[in-house]
């Protein structure tokens, strides 16, 4: 009598995986294997009975009866299922080197088993493809306008009309995609740098209304300057315009943050502060407002107001709740429902890992809802419609080179390669992502680029004047109000790697503890691409110092701190674009069910050690313990933390917006035509 006539399930068995695909690509069956593994292990007596053979991979201390009454009981080991027993069926495990030499390659992800690729695809990646949008960039992948002239009138525009509308979309979803993976990847240093942001806006309007005191004595014109920096601070500053100095010397261009070291001259003259073209033509709407009220209320009340025009800005940036909120919350509900659905799914490793996958890819949710909680909009085409242009006679704004494009600058003179660049020049794949005049900057300098604006606010004040006055408030005493403390700089930096870190830890923790428990590729990609979050937010803390200190020329002032932070950027971002869209990837084919990830890291050294074994069966009791004790507790953690996170940043953007339209409507009611303010007019 065979094994099969005694255990249907074996009957049949053959030595390869059913399927024509390679066992290197995908082709194998980890089902498959434990069949291999339990008909090792079981061999028929003469009286027809089943024994165990000599090497058993069958859990020791099982009898074959209770592996008989498993059997029988609807507890097959290889491929059960969860059916409410928490004892689980029998465990059988094989040492790695049976696994390799039997079970070689890896098992693709399969199209009936949702847990494996299409539940993580679309419960996790689709939403974050939503989330994503949110997110403000600068460029996006061009899309040719020839794909929007096709006229299906005629049969051979129908014909090429379905073509065309291909290549769009096709080029739309390569744009999101790429840019998702980008959020992903670069988290870490764009959350540090929004929470800046966040962090700055809250100190300029608690400043200018203090929650607990009175407020600081300036004039209009600082208080404006001040609300327009918070609002459109993340429009890109351009170089300085070259104006003679003292002794009628020329100064090389430079850009606005150099304003604060250079007002530490003194004696000098509010005329001979020199600003670059983008904050000029921005304050031009306070130039006007002044100027009108100077001139008589006539002409004030033909104007559109100062304080109309701010409250415009700010009501540019799209309503939380619309935004991310909505979103959030029906994000939130599938989430809950998962984790719900968790319960009857126990002991199903795949689940675990979806679980735990999903939680990991809630960092572009908190990427997505702090990013809609800054005051200043993510796009500019509000203030292109307030601020007059200068029509076709506008001079080009100049930006600063960024660090690539000034070593691509370095290579022009060479024959060779000069020469491809001259032919590739004015040729681009991508695009910005506003049309106008004004340009934001990248997610993760925002909050540096805002602290400029601040800045130039301060040191036009400092050069007008200001601070003469009985009680008004003296330029250091500005700055000094204006700068986030140590106090402030620590509770950013928690605050983005808590929202950097939690995501990881909660999915680590999932993925550590489902048997076989330890440090394995799964757990492994969690950690690597925490560290590489936290390499990259350190790398962006040093260059943020050092910018402070030394203004935006530091990279000619320390040229050798400028390569480490830039070139080591490119190497910790290789580990996380290396984590983030290699272990998404695998994870959704299922390279990760192999033999070496099924083993914990630590005995990769020595695989040969006994304890270096592999589980090849489903639901056991040790993967349902494990179940109840970290998929609810985690899941509904991460559903929590998110959902205060949303909230709390809701309620915080709300309570900001109202101090800023009161302090808007200041401008109104009692707007002090200073000293300071009559002498730049003049």
């Amino acid at each position: 009598m065979s094994l099969g006539a005694l255990i249907p399930q074996l009957a049949g068995l053959t030595y390869n995986p059913p399927g024509a695909r390679p066992m290197n690509l995908g082709g194998q069956n980890f089902t498959h294997c434990c069949l291999l593994a339990l008909n090792d292990s079981l061999v028929v007596r003469p009286d027809g009975n089943l024994s165990y053979a000599p090497t058993s991979f069958v859990a020791p201390g099982l009898s074959i009866g209770e592996l008989e009454a498993a059997i029988a009981g609807d507890e097959f080991p290889c491929g059960a299922t969860f059916n409410g027993d928490v004892g689980g069926a029998p465990a059988v495990s094989v040492p790695y080197d049976w696994c390799v030499a039997r079970c070689p390659g890896w098992e693709i992800s399969h199209a009936a088993a949702m847990q494996q690729w299409i539940g993580p695809l679309v419960q996790f990646i689709v939403p974050s493809l939503a989330f994503c949008t949110n997110v403000p960039r600068t460029r996006k992948v061009r899309i040719p306008d020839v794909v929007f002239k096709a006229h299906p009138r005629t049969l051979v525009g129908l014909m090429t009309y379905w073509i065309r509308l291909l290549g769009a979309l096709v080029l739309m979803t390569l744009d999101t995609v790429v840019w998702l993976a980008i959020c992903f990847a670069f988290a870490g240093p764009m959350l540090l740098s929004a929470v800046y942001e966040y962090a700055l806006d809250r100190k300029v309007l608690e400043f200018m209304a203090p929650p607990n005191g009175k407020p600081p004595d300036m004039p209009g014109r600082l208080r404006a300057q001040l609300l327009l920096a918070v609002v459109v601070g993340n429009i890109r500053m351009a170089t300085l315009e070259s104006r003679d100095f003292e002794g009628g010397r020329r100064q090389d261009s430079g850009s606005s943050g150099d304003l604060e070291g250079k007002m530490s001259m003194r004696g000098r003259r509010m005329s001979r502060l020199v600003h670059n073209s983008v904050w000029k033509k921005i304050m031009v709407m306070v130039d006007e407002y002044e100027a009108s009220k100077l001139t008589g209320r006539q002409q004030q009340e033909e104007a559109v107001s100062l304080s109309t025009k701010l409250k415009a800005l700010l009501n540019s940036q799209a309503s939380f709740g619309s935004t991310i909120g909505a979103p959030i919350l029906f994000f939130v509900g599938g989430f809950v429902y998962t984790v719900l659905d968790v319960e009857n799914n126990l002991g199903d490793n795949d689940t675990a890992h979806a679980l735990a996958f999903g939680i990991w890819w809630m960092i572009v949710p908190y990427l997505a809802i702090i990013s809609c909680a800054m005051l200043a909009s993510n796009s500019p085409s509000a203030l292109d419609g307030i601020v007059y242009d200068d029509g076709a006679m506008a001079r080009e704004d100049r930006y600063e080179l960024s660090f690539w494009k000034q070593h691509l600058r370095k290579f022009k003179p060479y024959r060779g390669i000069g020469l491809i660049l001259k032919q590739l020049e004015g040729y681009s794949l991508i695009e910005t992502a506003f049309e106008g005049r004004f340009q934001t900057v990248k997610l993760w300098k925002r909050g540096l680029n805002k602290r400029e604006w601040v800045q130039e606010a301060i040191a036009e004040y400092a050069a007008a004047g200001g601070g003469r006055g009985a009680n008004e408030i003296t330029p250091d005493e500005l700055r000094q109000s204006l700068t986030l403390n140590r106090q402030d700089c620590f509770y950013v930096f928690v605050g983005s790697l808590f929202a950097v870190l939690a995501p990881c830890c909660l999915a680590f923790l999932t993925s550590y503890n489902t048997p076989q428990a330890g440090l394995s590729c799964r757990s492994l990609t969690y950690l690597v691409y925490a560290i590489s979050q936290v390499c990259e937010m350190a790398l962006w803390t040093c260059a943020a110092r050092l910018k402070i200190k030394y203004g935006v020329r530091w990279s000619e002032a320390v040229p050798i701190a400028k390569r480490i932070c830039w070139w080591g950027q490119v190497f910790v971002g290789f580990f996380a674009i290396f984590a983030a869209g290699g272990g998404t990837l695998m994870q959704l084919l299922g390279v990760y069910r192999s033999c070496a990830c099924k083993v914990p890291v630590k005995y990769w050294p020595r695989l040969s050690d006994p304890d270096a074994y592999i589980v090849l069966s489903d639901n056991t009791a040790e993967d349902i313990e494990a179940a109840q004790r970290w998929w609810t507790v985690t899941g509904s953690t991460a559903v929590g933390v998110v959902g205060i996170v949303c909230t709390l940043a809701w309620w915080h953007q709300r309570r900001l917006r109202k101090v800023f339209r009161d302090e808007a409507d200041k401008l109104d009611g009692n707007y002090m035509v200073s000293e300071a303010a009559v002498r730049h007019t003049s």
